[in-house]
């Protein structure tokens, strides 16, 4: 999770920044996985957003 709020939203940035989905099955188990906590991370970044008061 560090390297996705580090700002790695994508696959293939998490695979560049620590090499996800280059173990034997080459992201068939581990990228759908990956791919829901980027979705959730992006998400509560959007919440977040819209929560937040405009400076006056």
């Amino acid at each position: 999770m560090a390297a996705i709020k580090d700002g790695s939203l994508t696959f293939e940035a998490l695979r560049k920044k620590i090499g996800v989905g280059t173990g034997n099955c080459k992201a068939k188990r581990c990228r759908p996985n990956i791919e829901a906590r980027i979705k959730d991370h992006k998400a509560s970044l959007d919440a977040n957003s819209e929560t937040r008061i405009p400076p006056v």
